[in-house]
C-alpha cells in the first residue's frame, strides 16, 4: 500500500459520511449520548463522530491513549499513526452510571507478537459496554508484565491476546496475583475462569472465530472481578 493510501482512504471515508448525512462540520460536533470518562494523564480525548488525523495529529505528541466516543469512525490513517506511537485507542462508555451499576470491570486487552489486529474485537466489546484499554507489543514478557500491573488496579481484568498461549501462559502464573487461563471455546474458558477466580484470559487470536472470541472475553468481563479462592489464596493470591 502507498503512503498516500490512509490518506485516500480517509477522504473517501469523509465524502461517504457526507453523503450519509453527516458533513464534515457536523462530524466534528459533540454527542450529546456520549458521557466520556475522566481524562487521566496523557489521554487525548476527542468527541467527534469521525476521528481524523486532521482532528488529533497536533495532539497525540506525550500522549499515552486516545480517548473517542462510542461508536466514533477512526479512519486508518489515525489507526496506523497510533500503532506507530504503540498508543491505546479506548471507546468512551454511552453512560458511565451504566458501567457502575452492572459493575463491568475495565479490560486491559495486549496484542502481543501477532500480526492479527485487536482493533476489531476492542470495537466489539466496546459496543456491549466495556471499556477496553488496547496495547500492543512485540514481546510476551513486556506484554505479562504490562497485565500483571494493570489487573492489581481496582476493577481491572487483563487479555493476552498472542498465538504464543503457553508461552504466553507461563510467563503471566510467574507474576504474584495473577491467575491466567487459557480461553479456547466458550464453555471451556468459562468453567477455567470460575475454577481459579481468573483475572488474566490468555486468548490465541486464530482459535476461534471473531464471535466466539468476543463472547469469551465478554463472559469473562461480565463476571466481574473475583477474589481468589480461599483454598489456592497461599500460592495464588
Amino acid at each position: 500500500m502507498s503512503r498516500s493510501a490512509p490518506v485516500e482512504i480517509e477522504r473517501i471515508v469523509r465524502e461517504v459520511l457526507a453523503q450519509m448525512g453527516d458533513s464534515p462540520a457536523a462530524a466534528q460536533s459533540p454527542l450529546a449520548a456520549a458521557q466520556e470518562p475522566a481524562a487521566a494523564d496523557g489521554d487525548v480525548v476527542v468527541d467527534c463522530r469521525l476521528v481524523t488525523m486532521a482532528a488529533v495529529a497536533d495532539r497525540l505528541a506525550s500522549a499515552r491513549r486516545l480517548v473517542v466516543p462510542p461508536g466514533a469512525v477512526v479512519t486508518p490513517a489515525v489507526r496506523d499513526e497510533l500503532r506507530r506511537r504503540s498508543m491505546a485507542l479506548v471507546q468512551a462508555q454511552p453512560l458511565a452510571a451504566s458501567q457502575v451499576a452492572t459493575g463491568l470491570p475495565r479490560l486491559v486487552l495486549v496484542a502481543a507478537a501477532t500480526r492479527h489486529d485487536a482493533a476489531p474485537l476492542a470495537e466489539a466489546l466496546g459496543r456491549e459496554g466495556i471499556e477496553v484499554c488496547l496495547f500492543s507489543a512485540d514481546c510476551l514478557i513486556a506484554a505479562t508484565d504490562q497485565l500483571a500491573g494493570e489487573v492489581t488496579r481496582p476493577v481491572t481484568l487483563g487479555l493476552l491476546w498472542t498465538p504464543h498461549t503457553a508461552a504466553g501462559l507461563c510467563l503471566a502464573n510467574r507474576h504474584p496475583g495473577v491467575r491466567a487461563v487459557l480461553a479456547s471455546d466458550v464453555p471451556l474458558a468459562a468453567a477455567a475462569v470460575r475454577a481459579v477466580a481468573a483475572n488474566v484470559l490468555v486468548l490465541d487470536p486464530s482459535a476461534a472465530t471473531g464471535f466466539r472470541q468476543q463472547r469469551m472475553v465478554a463472559d469473562f468481563c461480565r463476571g466481574g472481578v473475583r477474589p481468589c479462592p480461599e483454598k489456592f489464596k497461599n500460592r495464588l493470591g
